[in-house]
């Protein structure tokens, strides 16, 4: 059976009349013809039903594109020379006398086995392997929407793509008119519209406007809710991929059987309607025409790409027959005309191209709808891709520039990714170092302050692409390297790979002052690995990180001590929280091998380098004088440190466990090699760290938190000597006694609480801690015995001491023991109170009055924090007794421990600090009484009416200044957040507060965000207390007033913030679990509005009471959205105004054009 196809050249026909040509005396073996083979005649025999094909084939179109899709084989068969025949000749099959089975299963190819289809389809080359095709689900659910036609055969389950392209390209030869309208009404079902058009409307093409307008009209009065690209319903789940593989198949199989190059009308006709409906004022419609004009874009693109791969190789072959000794010149003919033919493709694919960017993407890229501008973006990203020789320029680049100021997130997030996958390439960048120069200022800005975080982690990997292509400027690396300090993970850990080659280019150039790394290893010499103690290469590596962090860190010196004065609102202070410095370290760590190596690290920071001079002007500098630290590296370097030992240690117990989840016995041992191992180190480097960096308080902070990540169980499960850890201890008693920073002070307490957690060496650490309440107690008395005005500071420092202290040991013995004499004999003697009633003396002193200075201030605060601390330890011991039903001969006293905070709250303004604490601390103290009413009393306990006595209600006087003290707070975070508060009753029970502002609106710009932070902070913690003690019953439970301060809580719940919303939700009570929904009754009318796209000049007058599909849940869907009126087209890319329920809007056809 020979192909009888007369539009496809027969081989055979041109092999035999070359050979007549010739006419030379080599022998010539006459082709084989399909129906005389031997070896096909059993196959043919065996499987005649399917080989067999008696009708005779349809005649397709000119199919021009075959040579191009079989282009190199079939010019070598159609005019081969002698080298050819001669391999031929060689390679030939003897012939058989029986054909055995695995012949007949595999029949020798050639030219005379290929059919002819009434089109072919979108295939070029060999015939890939079919893959399973899923079932497709329908987008409909009934007959009706279902609909009829194409639209039925392309989301028909079984069908597959390229069998209805194929059967609409026969229909289409058949009937052109019909075969058009049964696709442009498949397009308008597509919207989700089931007007139809008829024959008489796709002729007359000057008629297509008017036509839509009408199909438009008809549409927008149903009143649509949804449309089917939009729908999340589970049948449309696959309705977008089924459309766009429909159009990119039928332009695939059109340009494969040539069609789509000699039947202009088929591409002309798509354009007149889809580009029409592309600029229609209603969305479902704009949308879905958008889609497919970008899809058939996307193909035109693929089309052109694989001409010219056509064409290159047609010239390689031209080229290669042009240098032979005897050139066939009917070859070189028509492989020019081949190429000629293939350019005008090309040519005509191009233009095509050129007026959908004119007519679609140019106006829909910066639609009022996000998704199509999202669409076009994407669209415009593969169009650069596939064709960088047309659409790689800056001509096109900028529309990406553009929309990079997206105010959709989506949009902004794809502009990136389509950014990223151009710069990857680092060839590309000539091209992009003028968009490049352009844009960097805007990429820059959306990587440090974009609203999404997702967006700046994938904008820094974008400036990571830019840096390695040499087209980011200095200042900018700095700018992106200071968000190491980011305060949101993702972007520490997208600007990890950043930093770490910055740290490689930084080293780089130092190692050139050495002469590289050969001039380096002779001056360090040969490294012992186990030697932590000699400089090292890896030193110099370091001292580059820490010079990049000390250059990136911005942050000002003063910004802590801010933080305290702002933030001295009472309650605990918290501790073990990680600091700006650490979060950085974190990322180093993961990012730089070096960071990982804390030995090498730590005998870094010991080595003694303050005798390194600094080389003189014109000297070379020495590796010592160059690894020299100031004070903020070495702080830096020690949170490295910090970082590097606590993920050693975590490695080290995850590595006890497996992929698979299982424990054994190696990984075990392991683990516990690198832990005890570790502990050595450490507590052998511990002390020398004290020892050198114990001075400075920011250095002695970093050392002491070392002390907690210290393993002490693997410490005395080695028999260490109890002297080194004793002298450990002494050595964190010496910090906590010589510094007066509160940072400190909280490390040292907390490394003691660790110690603490040790049965062991519980012995040991009592008598430490011991022996610091001896000292700070001796202090107070003496200082309390001699009061002068220049001892504030160092009473405010014992004080300070002495709260901390109470936070981590039982003081009730300590605070309350009176008359122990003073260890060292004074001038004058010390008083015999006890410490309790020295404290509270304290907070009733009046020379530390409003107005003493922030001192004494602080004394207050910390005399306060040191009370509290008291009455808990109190309550925690009456608790513990209680269920013994042992009897109890003192129970604690706070009459006149309240009266001093009443008078503190009186004496000062409504926002400072020291007012702040003692409301915070009243409300703390009388909620802690209140837990009583949860013990458990034995019957018959003695004591039960002396416990119930401990649970009292907070005073009338008490309750109105902590009312003022809310309202001032509240007030002050209004007035900083810009928010409007309820307006306050007639009998509302706060009085008015005075103004202390302090010219709140005269802050500069850059603290106003951290002011706002700090008055909400203030304003919850307050509001939290309130709320605790009124369920507590100890406040706003007693007549005549019953309820009113709740009420007062919740007046402005809804006005000041999810924050404080969810404080003050607490009164409220624990939420309900699965509360079932109740279905809508079957009578009920859901009232919904459609989705309009078109202007409206009035407002609904009735209000709407909508159910599932209303209101909210459509402007979700964003069917019911904000007008947004595009800019002018010189302007694109700037600001867009947005207008919120405007009564008239520009029609956006043209959107601003």
């Amino acid at each position: 059976m020979e192909r009888s196809d007369s539009l496809t050249p027969d081989t055979s026909l041109d092999m035999s009349s070359t050979v007549n040509r010739r006419k030379s005396g080599r022998a010539i073996q006459k082709p084989v013809l399909l129906n005389k083979d031997p070896n096909i005649s059993q196959v043919s025999i065996r499987n005649s039903g399917k080989r067999k094909r008696t009708d005779p084939p349809i005649h397709d179109v000119t199919d021009l594109s075959d040579a191009e899709s079989e282009d190199e084989t079939s010019d070598d068969e159609s005019d081969p020379d002698e080298e050819e025949l001669k391999e031929r000749r060689r390679k030939a099959p003897r012939p058989k006398k029986a054909p055995s089975k695995s012949v007949a299963k595999k029949p020798r190819p050639g030219p005379s086995l290929t059919t002819s289809l009434a089109v072919r389809p979108a295939v070029n080359g060999a015939k890939k392997a079919a893959r399973p095709k899923q079932p497709r689900a329908r987008p409909a659910q009934n007959a009706e929407d279902s609909g009829t036609g194409l639209y039925s055969e392309v989301f028909a389950e079984g069908h597959t793509l390229e069998a209805v392209a194929a059967n609409w390209i026969a229909r289409w030869e058949q009937n052109n008119a019909e075969a058009m309208c049964d696709l442009i009404n498949f397009v308008i079902k597509c919207t989700g519209c089931n007007s139809q058009v008829d024959v008489h409307d796709i002729e007359d093409q000057d008629n297509t406007p008017s036509k839509l307008g009408d199909i438009q009209e008809e549409y927008q009065a149903l009143k649509p809710t949804e449309y089917p690209l939009i729908s999340k319903a589970k049948a449309n789940a696959s309705f977008r991929s089924t459309l766009s593989g429909f159009f990119a198949t039928l332009i695939s199989t059109c340009h494969a059987g040539g069609l789509l190059y000699s039947d202009l009308a088929i591409l002309e006709n798509i354009e007149v309607w889809v580009h029409t409906m592309s600029s229609s004022t209603l969305r479902p419609f704009r949308h879905t025409a958008t889609v497919i004009a970008l899809t058939i874009g996307n193909t035109l693109c693929t089309v052109a790409a694989d001409i010219a791969d056509n064409a290159a190789k047609t010239m390689r072959q031209k080229e290669g027959e042009q240098k032979k000794k005897s050139v066939n010149k009917e070859r070189v003919k028509a492989l020019e005309a081949k190429i000629a033919e293939g350019d005008r493709r090309r040519t005509q694919v191009l233009d095509s191209m050129k007026y959908l960017l004119d007519a679609v993407f140019i106006h829909r890229y910066r639609d009022v709808d996000p998704r199509i501008r999202l669409e076009c973006v994407t669209a415009l990203g593969n169009w650069i891709t596939t064709l960088p020789d047309v659409y790689f320029d800056g001509m096109h680049l900028r529309y990406l520039g553009w929309v990079l100021s997206d105010i959709s997130t989506p949009t902004r997030a794809e502009v990136v990714k389509q950014l990223g996958k151009l710069f990857k390439n680092k060839d590309h960048a000539p091209r992009l170092r003028t968009f490049t120069e352009k844009f960097r200022a805007r990429i820059v800005e959306m990587a440090i302050r974009d609203s999404e975080v997702s967006i700046r982690a994938a904008t820094v990997e974008l400036l990571d692409m830019i840096r390695k292509t040499g087209l980011l400027e200095p200042d900018d690396i700095d700018t992106v390297g200071r968000l190491i300090f980011d305060t949101e993970p993702r972007v520490r850990k997208a600007v990890a790979g950043f930093f770490a080659e910055n740290i490689n280019d930084l080293y780089e150039t130092t190692l050139e002052d050495f002469g590289g790394e050969e001039g380096l290893a002779e001056i360090l010499g040969e490294e012992v690995e186990d030697d932590f103690d000699t400089p090292r290469s890896s030193w110099l590596k370091l001292k580059c990180v820490a010079e990049a962090l000390q250059s990136y860190d911005a942050e000002e010196d003063e910004q802590n001590s801010e933080l305290r004065e702002n933030g001295g609102g009472g309650g605990l202070i918290a501790t073990g929280v990680d600091s700006r410095y650490a979060m950085a370290a974190r990322t180093i760590y993961d990012g730089i091998t070096v960071a990982r190596e804390w030995e090498v690290l730590a005998g870094y920071l010991l080595f003694d380098l303050s005798n390194a001079a600094e080389p003189s002007e014109g000297a070379d500098a020495t590796l010592e004088s160059r690894c020299k630290l100031n004070d903020k590296e070495a702080v830096l370097l020690l949170e490295l440190l910090n970082v590097a030992v606590k993920a050693r240690l975590s490695e080290a117990v995850e590595a006890e466990t497996d992929k698979r989840g299982h424990k054994t016995k190696a990984l075990k041992e392991e683990s516990r090699r690198i832990q005890e191992s570790t502990a050595l180190h450490l507590a052998k480097v511990l002390p020398q760290l004290l020892k050198k960096f114990g001075s400075n308080p920011s250095t002695a902070s970093a050392v002491l938190r070392l002390g907690q990540v210290l393993n002490l169980e693997i410490f005395q499960e080695l028999r260490q000597d109890s002297t080194t850890y004793a002298s450990l201890l002494d050595d964190i008693n010496r910090q906590f006694l010589t510094h007066t920073d509160q940072g400190v002070l909280a490390e040292a307490s907390t490394a003691l609480l660790h110690a603490r957690g040790f049965e062991d060496l519980e012995e040991v650490t009592e008598s430490k801690v011991q022996e610091l309440w001896d000292d700070t107690i001796s202090t107070l008395r003496a200082l309390m015995s001699s009061r002068e005005d220049d001892n504030i500071a160092e009473l405010c420092n014992t004080v300070r001491r002495i709260a901390n202290l109470a936070s981590i040991s039982d003081c009730v013995d300590v605070l309350d023991t009176e008359g122990r004499s003073a260890a060292k004999k004074k001038a004058s003697p010390q008083t015999t109170a006890s410490p309790l009633s020295l404290l509270i003396e304290l907070i009733r002193d009046p020379e530390l009055d409003n107005g003493a200075g922030e001192e004494a201030d602080e004394t207050l605060i910390s005399a306060m924090k040191a009370v509290l601390f008291y009455y808990m330890w109190t309550v925690r011991s009456l608790q513990d007794a209680i269920p013994t039903g042992r009897e109890i001969s003192k129970y604690p006293e706070f009459a006149s421990f309240v009266q001093c905070l009443e008078t503190v709250v009186d004496n000062r303004p409504a926002a400072s600090p020291v007012r702040l604490a003692a409301v915070g601390t009243l409300l703390d103290l009388y909620t802690l009484f209140a837990t009583f009413r949860h013990v458990q009393i034995p019957p018959n306990h003695q004591n039960a009416d002396d416990i119930q006595s401990l649970i009292q209600h907070i005073p009338t006087s008490a309750e109105s200044l902590i009312l003022s003290t809310y309202t001032a707070l509240e007030k002050s975070f209004a007035k900083k957040s810009h928010r409007t508060l309820e307006a306050a009753p007639d009998d509302d029970l706060a009085s008015d507060p005075e103004d202390s502002s302090d010219d709140e609106d005269e802050d500069e710009p850059n603290h106003a965000q951290q002011e706002t932070l700090m008055a909400e902070k203030r304003l919850c913690e307050v509001a939290g207390k309130m709320v605790l003690a009124i369920l507590g019953h100890v406040l706003d439970y007693e007549d005549p007033n019953k309820g009113r301060i709740s009420e007062r809580l919740r007046r402005n719940k809804m006005k000041l913030g999810s924050n404080f919303k969810e404080v003050v939700a607490y009164l409220d009570g624990p939420k309900p679990k699965g509360r079932k929904r109740v279905p809508a009754k079957k009578g009920a009318k859901k009232v919904v509005k459609p989705v309009e796209i078109e202007d409206e000049d009035e407002e609904s007058e009735e209000e709407r009471h909508l159910e599932e599909g209303g209101e909210e849940d459509l402007r979700e869907r964003e069917l019911v959205e904000d007008r947004i009126v595009d800019p002018d087209e010189g302007s694109v890319g700037g600001e867009e105004t947005v207008r919120a329920g405007a009564d008239e809007v520009e029609d956006d056809e043209l959107m601003g054009d």
